[in-house]
């Protein structure tokens, strides 16, 4: 499983090029890539889908997944 960093830069992106190709803030994007804040779902999934991943295969998506998904709990949240 890759980082968010690693998974952009195999793909010759720049935190700018795939911010414009996922529809969000490059800060959104530095700030993941930090450490700083958790996506969100929908956050994720624009960005996977820029990245042409599935969202598991990227370290800071399933954290969020795994921590946010089970007994109660709803992927829509």
């Amino acid at each position: 499983m890759a980082s968010l960093r690693q998974t952009r830069t195999d793909r010759l992106l720049t935190i700018r090029e795939l911010a414009q190709q996922a529809g969000v803030s490059p800060s959104t994007i530095y700030l993941v890539e930090a450490g700083r804040t958790r996506p969100s779902f929908r956050v994720i999934r624009l960005l996977a889908h820029a990245l042409a991943v599935e969202p598991r295969s990227v370290e800071e998506f399933a954290r969020v997944m795994g921590s946010e998904v089970g007994p109660g709990k709803s992927e829509r949240s």
